[in-house]
Order: C-alpha cells, then sequence, then structure tokens
C-alpha cells in the first residue's frame, strides 16, 4: 500500500480538518497528503518523508521511537539471533 493510500484510509477515521487542526496545519495541505504525487497535486506526506529518513540514515532507532510512540516496538531481522 502507498502512503497516500493509507492516509486516505486514515482520514475515514480521523478526518484532515481534526488533524490538520491538532498538528497547525491548514486543511489543504492534510488533504493534499491522500492524492498522489505524482499527480502534481499531491504533497509529499509525513510518511515518506519518514521512509526517506529511514533510508538515507540506516538508522533503526528512528523505526523504534516510532513504534514506541505507537505503543509497540521494533524487531529488525537484521539484529535477531538465529
Amino acid at each position: 500500500m502507498k502512503s497516500h493510500e493509507l492516509l486516505s484510509q486514515v482520514f475515514d477515521k480521523r478526518s484532515p480538518k481534526e488533524v490538520a487542526a491538532g498538528m497547525g496545519l491548514s486543511v489543504s495541505m492534510v488533504y493534499k497528503w491522500a492524492e498522489p504525487p505524482d499527480g502534481g497535486s499531491g504533497a509529499v506526506n509525513p510518511l515518506d518523508r519518514v521512509a526517506a529518513l529511514l533510508e538515507c540514515t540506516r538508522d533503526p532507532r528512528i523505526a523504534q521511537w516510532l513504534c514506541e510512540r505507537a505503543g509497540g516496538f521494533f524487531r529488525s531481522e537484521e539484529h535477531t539471533s538465529e
């Protein structure tokens, strides 16, 4: 699933207006996150930015931090013992 598709589903449960208010952003910006970026009207959304940050740093602590914020934990396949 692409990030804009996920956000579109998330906005079915929490409206873009609520998200915009909670984040101090414009409603139009939040709506753009749920549009495909290649169509020209979408905006690079926070999920894509975090994915790019993970890719360029290759630091799993970013994923760990996000997982902890969601009440879970991150388990990297690289660091598991067999």
